[in-house]
């Protein structure tokens, strides 16, 4: 047989060839789906010099080397046929070569990605992205034409003679398609488009790069036989055999990231459902960090933020929120707390340490729990969630941000039912049934939200920006990321553009609290027709103070307070009237009373509501920010105010400057000014209020599903019940405002809500019994020593003031004290 071979071909002879049509096809699947594997992996890589990014650049290196290369290669190899397809003249490979063969392209490949991920991304010369990204696809190209041609030189019994142009145009289409494809594909990335059908197409272009240089280099290579195989010939099978293996473990890896694709796609449509801490940073450009994947850095608080009553709802209104806002401007004041609310909620079963997939799991707080433990475990789980994100970050807690002013709605769209009009056009429910912009209205904004969105907010510096870029983060413009955002929280694109807005404007504002100076301000109170609250009108661009103009630059004189408190008790209106009255000689005090009534003049164009002409003018000159002076030399302005409630059924807004917020969070607004004392006093009240809960902690803890707790539940609750009910809320009605509940003053300090509505409440109804007040006592600016409890605020006061002329008895004994004087 061997002798009938020699004489057919000789030593020396090249045989003819041909090719099999299905194995070519099979060799680009081959290399198609080592390309894809590849795409796909650096789509999920994490940028950076860290050994993480370096480790998935080398898994990278090695999808794309061994499995779209290597493999293709010998795939492609074995559809060639010499002769008439004897195995003593087929292709047979040394094992040295092949090995190095397989090693060497995956070092070459490596290096050229690693100078575009170093050099390309992040970079803001463009000539040095193009000159990165031109290394890498030369390197990618080199690394094909030379794993075939040294490949090609493994082999045993053959003697190849490549054609010069055609390794010139091998080289040149594996190079030209490297280059299309990772331009395509960091493009693409750049710019967040990067979608399935993108990077199947940027697999399509290495697949081609690869293939279309196997295949050219092999039409230009002649085969001179120099020797004869002795043995079996299913040797030959054995490279397609490693190659098949490898193929398919790049099968596997595919559908292992599809899977977890999917559920990472399924955990961002749970979270539009769910209450979520995100964090928003901007940096000195106003581009928003993202994560690789085009994400804000976020992590699920609860999958569900339990209601007390039917009608509860956790916005700026609610004392938690309240109690989040504060402890989010002072995070130094809670950060030692926090790994032993970490115990806790793993003990208490709230947090479990690891899933599978390696992410904390939150489960959702159980209603049967009492008011004070459910309101104690979200705030853990708060606080927990903030320095996991922090970790994250690998920045401080204390650095990360402030919660943003307002709890955001998520999971809009997919709420919304699309119905069609006459003529086609398709319509959304809410947009059918969301009121119109009539100031007349008084209503909010239609929402069909199923999700909620906590976001901390804050700007960084260059530096900072460098640092958080190379651990992997990355900075983009809303058009480069608008839609795949908008997507993930489930609102719409015009939604999302605001919200982005909004949350710039927030962290670059600065304290709006005046230094000094007096100032004239509008106190008016809204009561909430549905009986939640009073709201307070306040600017919207400073919802944080009062609508004030500035009265004089210095404290007015003991004459000047004289004259003031002779208009004490009297409407805006009468105020005007009564200066308009005064004899025109040009003294001092007229001239005083001339600037008082221009400045009354400016406080009304500023606020044009009709209440405020009927609001009463109050003149107990008033600290704007509470505490003692010594304690905040740097602010020191003052302020009177012309004190009003409008009516109940009056609820639209003469100007679009002007907004309601609830009185309850304006104050805490007044509390959390850099530097206010309320700061220590809260972290004070935590120390204590956790300090008792974490006492317990090391007790066996039972289920939250255990029927006899829920027994023990509901008899605790039933006591809690008992307990508070005498404490007033926020308010209910004008008649709440003047009639507090003394129990208020004996309630507990220490309670679910950390002293928080209580301390509310202590505050008015020590306020409300200055409902009387002396002549003498007019201009005079009371202080108190910080202790254990927290100051009055500006709006405490003004609160008291208001509702001590709203009684008839006061008023009348106030305008009589005016006549006399």
């Amino acid at each position: 047989m061997l002798s009938t071979i020699e004489e057919h071909y000789p030593i020396g002879s090249k045989p003819s060839l041909h090719y099999i049509p299905y194995l070519i096809f099979i060799s680009y699947i081959v290399s198609l789906i080592g390309a894809f594997t590849t795409v796909e992996l650096l789509h999920r890589r994490v940028s950076g010099s860290g050994w993480r990014g370096w480790l998935q650049l080398g898994a990278c290196s090695v999808s794309f080397g061994l499995v779209a290369i290597w493999c293709m290669h010998f795939v492609g190899n074995r559809a060639i046929i010499l002769g008439g397809g004897e195995s003593e003249i087929q292709l047979y490979y040394n094992a040295t070569y092949t090995t190095v063969s397989a090693i060497l392209p995956i070092v070459v490949i490596f290096l050229g990605l690693l100078a575009a991920d170093r050099f390309h991304k992040n970079n803001r010369n463009a000539t040095t992205r193009y000159v990165s990204l031109l290394i890498c696809g030369i390197m990618c190209g080199a690394a094909v034409t030379e794993m075939h041609y040294l490949g090609n030189q493994g082999t045993t019994n053959y003697r190849l003679k490549p054609l010069p142009e055609y390794i010139v145009g091998a080289a040149a289409i594996a190079i030209g398609a490297c280059l299309i494809a990772f331009g395509l594909f960091f493009h693409w990335s750049g710019h967040w488009m990067n979608n399935i059908w993108r990077r199947i197409i940027v697999a399509c272009f290495l697949a081609v790069a690869v293939c279309g240089m196997h295949w050219t280099a092999a039409a230009g290579t002649h085969y001179e036989l120099r020797g004869y195989h002795q043995g079996s010939g299913s040797a030959r099978n054995t490279n397609v055999i490693i190659a098949v293996c490898l193929c398919l473990a790049a099968c596997g890896l595919c559908f292992a990231m599809g899977f977890i694709k999917q559920r990472q796609e399924k955990k961002q449509r749970d979270r539009a459902k769910q209450v979520v801490l995100a964090v928003a940073t901007f940096d000195t450009e106003g581009r928003l960090l993202v994560t690789p994947g085009g994400l804000l850095p976020c992590q699920t608080i609860t999958r569900q933020f339990h209601q007390r009553t039917f009608d509860e709802e956790f916005n700026t209104r609610h004392p938690v929120f309240q109690w989040l806002f504060r402890v989010s401007r002072h995070w130094g004041g809670i950060v030692d707390l926090i790994p032993a609310m970490r115990d806790h909620l793993q003990h208490t079963g709230y947090l479990q340490v690891s899933t599978p997939l390696g992410n904390h799991s939150r489960d959702s707080m159980g209603t049967e729990e009492g008011d004070s433990t459910y309101s104690a475990v979200f705030r853990q789980m708060f606080c927990v969630t903030a320095q996991d994100i922090a970790r994250s970050m690998e920045t401080r807690l204390q650095d990360l941000g402030q919660l943003y002013e307002d709890v955001l709605t998520t999971g809009t769209l997919l709420s919304r039912t699309i119905f069609k009009d006459s003529q086609g056009r398709p319509i959304i429910a809410s947009d059918v049934v969301a009121p119109q912009k009539d100031v007349e209205a008084g209503l909010n904004p239609v929402l069909f939200g199923r999700g909620q969105l906590l976001v901390l907010t804050r700007k960084v510096d260059k530096e900072e920006a460098d640092r958080l870029q190379n651990i992997g983060y990355r900075f983009a413009s809303t058009n480069q990321i608008g839609d795949h955002l908008a997507r993930s929280m489930q609102i719409s694109r015009q939604d999302l553009n605001g919200l982005i807005v909004r949350l710039q404007t927030y962290c670059e504002k600065r304290l709006t609290i005046p230094k000094s100076g007096t100032y004239l301000a509008s106190f008016l109170l809204q009561p909430s027709p549905v009986m939640k609250g009073i709201d307070v009108i306040v600017s919207k661009t400073s919802p944080d103070r009062l609508p004030m103009v500035k009265f004089m630059p210095n404290d007015p004189t003991p004459r000047q307070l004289r004259l003031l408190s002779t208009f004490n008790g009297l409407t805006l209106d009468e105020c005007l009237a009564r200066i308009n009255s005064r004899s025109g000689s040009v003294s001092e005090d007229e001239i005083f009373m001339e600037k008082f009534r221009n400045h009354i003049q400016e406080l009304v164009a500023q606020v044009p509501e009709p209440a405020l002409r009927h609001a009463t003018f109050s003149s107990h000159q008033l600290d704007i920010a509470h505490g003692v002076r010594g304690q905040n030399e740097a602010l020191t302005a003052t302020l009177f105010a012309f004190c009003g409630i409008k009516e109940v059924y009056s609820q639209s807004l003469q100007s679009e400057k002007l907004q309601y917020i609830p009185l309850s969070f304006f104050k805490t607004n007044l509390r959390s000014y850099p530097g206010c004392p309320d700061h220590a006093i809260l972290a004070q009240q935590n120390h204590k209020e956790f300090g008792s809960l974490f006492a317990v902690a090391g007790e066996p803890a039972m289920p939250a599903s255990n029927s006899g707790a829920k027994w023990t539940s509901f008899f605790h609750s039933k006591g809690r019940a008992m307990s508070e009910v005498t404490v007033p809320t926020d308010n209910s009605s004008e008649k709440g405002l003047v009639h507090i509940s003394e129990t208020a003053l004996n309630a507990p300090s220490n309670t679910g809500f950390g002293g928080i509505m209580v301390s509310q409440e202590v505050v008015i109804s020590q306020d409300a019994g200055v409902s009387q007040i002396e002549l003498q006592e007019m201009g005079v600016r009371s202080q108190a020593g910080v202790g254990d409890s927290e100051q009055l605020t500006m709006a405490d006061r003004l609160l008291s003031i208001t509702t001590s002329f709203r009684d008839p008895h006061a008023r009348m004994l106030a305008k009589d004290h005016t006549v006399r004087r």
